[in-house]
């Protein structure tokens, strides 16, 4: 560790040096961060998880979409709704069955996700100031190999059955 590093334990309490303590108030930091930096844009964490999973796997039916973000299938209709009042999705009949909805992401949606994902990068190195490069990517690969270890990945297609087939991948 380089002299400027803050690297100097002896400065904090013993809780504070534990590594749950850390995740969480890292965690808690971030989030608020990351909050506040999707209020700039308008944008909730759901609205935010829609949005990017649609630019990720194309239009797809409702229910799937609330599977793909992890969101009940009742509590995403209030999400879409508020992103179709904003005209960042839309909404359509399933040709195949009336019954169901496809949701799609249209051009100011697309337009907003890339906006975010660049500024989200100059967000994320304001918050990493005090890491270098590859002291950000290795702390980026532990975390992920954390992450994995935890939660299931979500990107296994188990519901194929109720995937439009345009965009998805």
């Amino acid at each position: 560790m380089s002299a400027d590093s803050g690297d100097d334990h002896g400065s904090r309490p013993a809780f504070e040096r534990g590594t749950g303590f850390l995740l969480a108030r890292l965690g808690s930091l971030t989030a608020r961060s990351w909050a506040t930096f999707l209020g700039e844009h308008r944008l909730t964490q759901g609205q935010y998880a829609v949005l990017v999973a649609l630019d990720r796997h194309g239009d797809a039916v409702q229910r799937r979409l609330a599977g793909l973000v992890a969101m009940d299938a009742r509590n995403i209709v209030a999400v879409l709704d508020q992103l179709v009042d904003r005209q960042l999705v839309e909404r359509r009949p399933d040709a195949a069955d009336r019954r169901r909805r496809i949701v799609t992401l249209t051009g100011p949606g697309r337009a907003l996700i890339e906006a975010v994902a660049a500024a989200a990068a100059a967000e994320q190195d304001r918050f990493l100031h005090a890491l270098t490069g590859p002291e950000r990517a290795h702390l980026n690969r532990l975390l992920q190999r954390l992450y994995a270890a935890h939660v299931p990945d979500t990107d296994t297609d188990t519901d194929a059955g109720s995937d439009t087939g345009s965009g998805s991948g």
